[in-house]
């Protein structure tokens, strides 16, 4: 078990130690950077707890032939995210190496996706759904002639890379469907699933991004983990640990996931990406090539806004202390230019043109990952961690009135600077 998950051996095997000792809880928190398979591994734990077996990933049983297509009747997948550049990247796989693996990587990718759109996530909001629900139904149809299944029906692999390619319009239409923050009515929809009996052994639910919960979804989930039923697994993932509230934090066991490096990134990117001759240096560089140039823009700017909060909030204490934060401040423009860029090159966060509607909570994520690595530097301590704490609080603070009250983006984000630079101030007011 376990073995298609490269480059995380120590959160692996206290997974499976858990597992082979019927020792694993309720309620789990897989944690780390972006692209440390923290998804991947909740998916294989799923199929883990439903192999009838022993769990090996070829295993031909009926549960884990479902699983690894990610048709399963007892998983349910929910959270914001980017499915864009992993898209891109299976596209690209079945034209530069077909094969059954290319195909299964584009069919999960593509999954993954349709899977945020199941009924039992939508019970009493179908009208929320109705809109996806032509779009759902073509990607279903094209991941079925992408799928490894197909090929008993003379499917070859160049029909199969142009079915790919048509998809890609498709799923980026149904990605600017998903909510910006899981809702409410979603969390509430999975726990009347959850409670329900399971089609095999266990049901699994991962809830992506756990961090950009509104008030009502984290209160909701909350109190089905205080009360989990004993059929059902609950994997939430992040990679702010420090952005998710203590009373969730104390119900779950933790698992940590770290950045691949060197030879376990070249490992991926040879195994799990066919990409042997990349020249790549990390997991994050490659998929970086296949990121639009809207979102590395976005990225770019997050990182400017980020270090001139920093900029400011050192000018008002007094300075950083801590290496890594002191020259990530001495880098700042002013907060109110840095902000101006942003507006101007993303059309004032969509409001100006819809292609760019999703900025804002892209924005506000790529800021946080740009004070989460600083915590990776030499030299970073509890001055750094404070920075990023205070930063996730405040952009989910901030996401929460983007997301509820439908306020201004480029107001939030200059209320978010002024909160961040006053250490007296614990919201965006």
């Amino acid at each position: 078990m376990f073995e298609n998950i490269l480059g995380q051996s120590e959160a692996c095997a206290r997974i499976g130690s858990d597992v082979e000792r019927e020792e694993l809880p309720g309620s789990l928190l897989f944690e780390g950077p972006p692209l440390s398979a923290k998804l991947s591994a909740a998916l294989e734990l799923a199929r883990v707890l439903s192999c009838e077996r022993g769990a090996a990933w070829n295993c031909p049983c009926p549960q884990c032939a479902r699983h690894r297509i990610l048709v399963h009747q007892d998983i349910l997948l929910l959270g914001p995210k980017s499915f864009r550049e992993e898209l891109a990247i299976g596209a690209s796989m079945l034209e530069t190496s077909p094969g059954p693996a290319s195909r299964y990587f584009f069919v999960r990718a593509a999954r993954k996706l349709a899977r945020r759109f199941d009924r039992e996530l939508y019970e009493g909001e179908e009208g929320r759904l109705s809109k996806a629900l032509p779009l759902v139904r073509s990607l279903l149809e094209g991941i079925d002639a992408c799928s490894p299944q197909t090929a008993s029906r003379q499917i070859d692999d160049a029909t199969a890379s142009r079915e790919a390619t048509k998809l890609l319009p498709v799923c980026t239409k149904l990605e600017d469907m998903l909510p910006a923050s899981t809702p409410v009515f979603q969390i509430r929809a999975m726990e009347f699933w959850a409670r329900l009996a399971p089609f095999g052994k266990r049901k699994t639910i991962i809830v992506e991004h756990a961090d950009r919960m509104l008030d009502g979804a984290r209160n909701a989930l909350l109190k089905i983990l205080e009360e989990p039923p004993t059929h059902a697994v609950f994997v939430l993932t992040t990679s702010r640990r420090q952005a998710i509230i203590p009373t969730i934090l104390s119900r779950v066991r933790r698992y940590r996931f770290v950045q691949r490096t060197g030879s376990e990134a070249a490992d991926v990117l040879e195994r799990i990406f066919k990409a042997r001759q990349s020249g790549a240096a990390s997991v994050t560089d490659y998929v970086a090539r296949f990121r639009s140039a809207a979102s590395n823009a976005t990225t770019e700017l997050a990182r400017e806004y980020a270090a001139a909060l920093a900029a400011a909030a050192g000018r008002r204490g007094g300075g950083f202390n801590e290496a890594p934060l002191a020259a990530f401040a001495a880098s700042g423009i002013d907060v109110r230019t840095a902000i101006a860029r942003t507006v101007s090159a993303t059309s004032n966060f969509g409001s100006g043109d819809e292609t760019n509607a999703w900025t804002f909570p892209a924005f506000l994520d790529a800021a946080g990952t740009a004070f989460s690595s600083l915590l990776r530097e030499d030299g970073a301590g509890i001055e750094t961690q404070r920075a990023a704490e205070r930063y996730a609080s405040l952009a989910r603070d901030a996401m929460i009135r983007y997301s509820s009250y439908n306020l201004q983006p480029a107001a939030l984000a200059e209320r978010l600077a002024d909160s961040f630079a006053d250490p007296a101030v614990d919201s965006l007011v």
